[in-house]
């Protein structure tokens, strides 16, 4: 066995060959290997990839998963503290792309993945496989590694895996291990997968894939479980079997299901005793362990010898019992169990804990490529929704194995032949129909066994905790911040999302949201498939640098229709059918407007087809400009760039506006004034900065150009290319996840009703007014206001008027949090390019980079926006190159001219228009003057030249 050593906090740390970093940390006593914003420690506990809990710093590179790395001699490991930064900027070599069309693109490297692959290459069919891991195997047949510590033999479970790896290989089947799936998409019946690696970014295309990315642990949540030393069964088996590692000191395996007394036989196999298993379930002998033994005799005396193994080293199993808080400081010193019948409680004191309840599949490709999905009755997973033969809705698309529901490695290998079957047929290969009914004998043996195995294991449903605790472990969103959240009228996952930044974090909610939705139910707020968060780009998180490349820069935006968006829409009677004003739209125009308006005596009813703050003003970045952004001003502006100057003192006065009405509140907003900085990289762009400059001077706006000591000093981490900016010291940020729900909440303090997902379906000019029809109803007003940003010409549209305000789909990019390194509002003069960095430490990359709307009218995002916005991020702070990014969303961004557009409809006494350009900054300023225009019949001066006639 080689052995080496490399160094953990300038400790040297023994490592065996083929040691992930993660396993050797843990044979030398390391639980702790990093520190989140708010201080607390965190260490393993998926011990597969999915929790991004494990980070750490290898030899200056960022946000490496400490079990997904492998042990290096004489390697530099830092423990990652999101408060402090240790990357350095280092020149890397920049990943080789490939791209491949091949006939059958299989996602997994599994059980399911290898004997699909297996069985498609032996019709000569072109596959290639993909999987995260370095090795093939998946978690089920991980295979030892050479430096395993234990003296025992390999098991028949590996001996399986060895055979299958090899077949696969053998066959044929090209396989890209190591590689991150970010992207999947179908287009013009043509699957495009994404994905990429340290040494390689490649691009697959396929008219037929099959899915075989298998399932997550559901973890154990209960106060304390984000303690280190806790981790899943499945972490603690990785790091048994592949390893031959086992945490020191004393155990508690804990949970519901086979896999935790297997654990515990491992750990037997490796001299290790002081452990002691609680499981949910309360055993009785009877049909369901006959069944078990008919069904499956091999796996029913595997399981009985593993139960003896457990009485014969007197390791207690305690059936019945499960695992209720966990009991520590920095890291686990005890753990409180319950018997679940008798209610009665003991305390072990322990060194580790290994919990779980369960699997959930892996759904976040399918949930991409528009597979529907169900909530699972008991344990609120997401379910994706397969046939037996394991296709999808979607055509030529396969979910093999646990990545459509849990059913074990036996049934995922049968499964994964199905899949194969299917794929073959869609590419007219003659397959055997007798060979196919064989496997649909096996499927329906193997799926009775599974029946009668968790029939044997069934248990009480689990209870939430009834004291506080931490819901969502990556922005330590605890239960009293969701139900105050929802106490405050946050009554579905996006909203609650927006509040709290429940699922906002590395893990990318898979933990966290099966938790909020038992939550929800218990307050009777029921969540189904249509009611889940939209699934992420990326796929999983995964570094700035692996995905970013240069792209041609680009004028002007991508014009697009605007088809409704699906929502499901309320069913209530509308509570108030009468008011003085309407206000159409629950952005930040529409409820500040409905605030003022209300604040002012009249009776105000707001109108929004979905939640408050879901659409453009929710999904915004925040920022507070006051200089001109660069595609704005010259030759790259809409015009003459005239109307653009002109709303610099209006935007100059909304951010006042801002900061008073934080003040009046007496809340926060998470204002900050970090100053704006506009890069340039030559001198043609130093001229322009000049320029731009003069003509925000003359009207009042003051900015002013600075060399490059100067913004080393204010950034840092600035690229060594950047040799002058413009400054503006008055410009900054505000979190709009925060401000309109406030705005929202101070509105209906004034008397206005807020009516949210009400569809405005008619728009009609009467004698008293205006009539406003809606799914729940129609409403009389003597006034109305059209804040809808981007589908305000629809609504418009239903008057006859026609108003040129588009919809334009924008993009944008937010990063795991990292230390301070964006210290202010950036641009750059010659690229599409905002970048801020948020209070919780992410950074939000922007830069008005175009998204796309889904035939059903959701907005997608762009993987050529996505690569190109960072590419752009990372020349401007080459550091934002070791922070993963964490998810992408598209918000539709208003297309006029450049400049607001406010006022009354000649014509149309009573009907106001507010739309805006920079929405977020002019936002309450557009909403307070729209209000005053349409109580006092008259328009500030000053705004005249931003009113509809402009547009003849």
């Amino acid at each position: 066995m080689n052995r080496f050593s490399f160094f953990f906090e300038g400790e040297r740390i023994s490592a065996s060959e083929g040691d992930s970093v993660a396993a050797a940390l843990l044979n030398s006593g390391k639980y702790s290997l990093g520190e989140r914003l708010n201080g607390k420690e965190r260490g393993l506990y998926c011990g597969m990839g999915v929790c991004n809990e494990c980070l750490v710093n290898i030899n200056g590179e960022r946000g490496l998963r400490s079990c997904m790395e492998s042990a290096e001699p004489n390697a530099v490991v830092q423990r990652e503290i999101d408060t402090r930064w240790t990357g350095t900027q280092r020149k890397v070599k920049h990943p080789k792309r490939l791209s491949l069309e091949v006939d059958i693109i299989i996602v997994g490297a599994g059980p399911a993945g290898l004997n699909a692959a297996i069985e498609a290459a032996n019709y000569g069919a072109n596959i290639v496989v993909i999987d995260e891991r370095e090795e093939s195997g998946g978690q089920y047949y991980k295979p030892r590694t050479k430096g395993f510590r234990g003296k025992t033999k390999e098991d028949l479970q590996h001996l399986e895996g060895l055979k299958l790896r090899a077949r696969a290989h053998e066959s044929k089947v090209k396989f890209f291990t190591g590689q991150t799936v970010w992207y999947a998409r179908k287009e013009n019946g043509i699957f495009e997968l994404r994905c990429s690696s340290k040494e390689q970014q490649v691009q697959l295309f396929s008219s037929a894939l099959i899915l075989c990315t298998g399932a997550f642990e559901i973890p154990t949540v209960v106060p304390g479980w984000t303690l280190p030393g806790v981790t899943t069964i499945g972490a603690a088996q990785t790091m048994v079997r592949r390893y031959g590692v086992v945490p020191k000191g004393r155990g508690l395996i804990a949970g519901n299901g086979p896999l935790g007394l297997q654990l515990v036989h491992e750990m037997i196999k490796l001299g290790k005793n002081q452990i002691t298993l609680a499981e949910r379930a309360n055993f009785k002998s009877g049909s369901a362990l006959f069944k078990t033994a008919f069904y499956s005799p091999q796996l029913f005396l595997k399981g009985v010898g593993y139960r003896l193994s457990a009485m014969k080293s007197r390791v207690p199993v305690m059936s019945g019992w499960e695992l209720e808080k966990v009991l520590g400081n920095d890291k686990v010193e005890a753990a409180l169990i319950r018997n679940i019948k008798s209610n009665s409680k003991l305390e072990l004191p322990v060194d580790f804990i290994a919990a779980g309840e369960g699997f959930a599949p892996q759904s976040e490709l399918s949930r991409l490529l528009g597979v529907p999905t169900k909530v699972d009755p008991v344990s609120k997973q997401i379910i994706p929704i397969r046939a037996d033969d394991c296709s999808t809705s979607i055509s030529n698309l396969w979910i093999a194995g646990d990545a459509g529901g849990m059913g074990g490695a036996e049934l995922a290998e049968i499964q994964g032949k199905i899949a194969a079957h299917g794929a073959l047929r869609n590419l007219s290969n003659a397959i055997s129909g007798k060979e196919l009914n064989s496997r649909y004998r096996s499927h329906k043996r193997v799926k009775n066994f599974q029946a009668a195995l968790w029939s044997l294991y069934r248990a009480p449903v689990r209870e939430l905790p009834k004291e506080n605790f931490i819901i969502c472990r990556c922005e330590q969103v605890s239960l009293q911040h969701l139900t105050n959240a929802v106490n405050c009228g946050a009554h579905d996952l996006g909203s609650i999302k927006r509040e709290t930044r429940l699922a906002m974090g590395r893990c990318q909610g898979r933990y966290c949201i099966p938790q909020a939705i038992k939550h929800l139910e218990k307050r009777n707020l029921i969540i189904d498939g249509d009611g889940l968060f939209a699934p992420q780009i990326p796929a999983r998180p995964i570094s700035a640098r692996a995905i970013w490349l240069e792209k041609p820069e680009w004028k002007g935006h991508k014009e697009t229709s605007l088809p409704s968006r699906p929502q499901a829409l309320s069913k209530k009677p509308l509570s108030k059918t009468s008011a003085d004003l309407v206000v159409i739209g629950g952005g930040v125009t529409g409820i500040s407007a409905s605030y003022f308006a209300a604040k002012e005596g009249a009776s105000v009813i707001c109108i929004d087809k979905g939640h408050v703050n879901s659409e453009a003003s929710g999904g915004n970045a925040g920022s507070l400009h006051l200089q001109l952004l660069s595609w704005d001003f010259g030759s790259k502006a809409v015009g003459d760039g005239q109307l653009q100057l002109g709303t610099l003192p209006l935007q100059k006065e909304s951010i006042n506006l801002w900061g008073s009405l934080q003040d009046q509140f007496n809340t926060d907003f998470e204002m900050e004034f970090t100053g704006g900085l506009m890069v340039a990289e030559n001198s043609d762009q130093v001229k322009f900065l000049e320029q731009k400059i003069k003509a925000e001077a003359g009207v009042g706006i003051q900015t002013n150009l600075i060399g490059k000591d100067q913004i080393a000093k204010i950034v840092p981490e600035i690229s060594g290319s950047v040799i002058a900016g413009s400054w503006c010291k008055e410009e900054g940020k505000i979190n709009p996840l925060i401000a309109t729900p406030i705005l929202a909440r101070e509105a209906k303090s004034q008397g206005a009703v807020i009516e949210e997902l009400t569809q405005v379906i008619g728009l009609s000019k009467e004698s008293h007014g205006y009539e406003v029809l809606t799914n729940r109803g129609s409403i009389t007003a003597k006034r109305v206001i059209v804040a809808a940003g981007g589908w305000s010409s629809k609504v418009f549209a239903m008057l006859n008027i026609c108003i040129p305000i588009k919809g334009a789909p924008l993009q944008m990019i937010v990063t795991s949090p990292a230390p301070k390194i964006v210290t202010c509002l950036m641009y750059h003069a010659g690229r599409h390019l905002t970048l801020k960095q948020s209070k919780a430490g992410s950074i939000i990359i922007g830069g008005a980079w175009p998204a796309n709307v889904s035939p059903e009218g959701r907005s997608e995002v762009l993987p050529e926006s996505i690569e190109g916005n960072l590419w752009a991020a990372g020349q401007t702070v080459p550091s934002i190159g070791d922070v993963p990014v964490l998810r992408t969303w598209g918000a539709m961004n208003i297309d006029i001219d450049g400049a607001p557009v406010i006022g009354e409809i000649p014509g149309y006494p009573g009907l106001i228009v507010a739309a805006t350009a920079n929405g977020y900054t002019l936002g309450p300023l557009m909403g307070q003057q729209a209000a005053n225009s349409v109580l006092s019949g008259h328009l500030r001066q000053d705004l005249e030249m931003f009113s509809v006639k402009r547009f003849n």
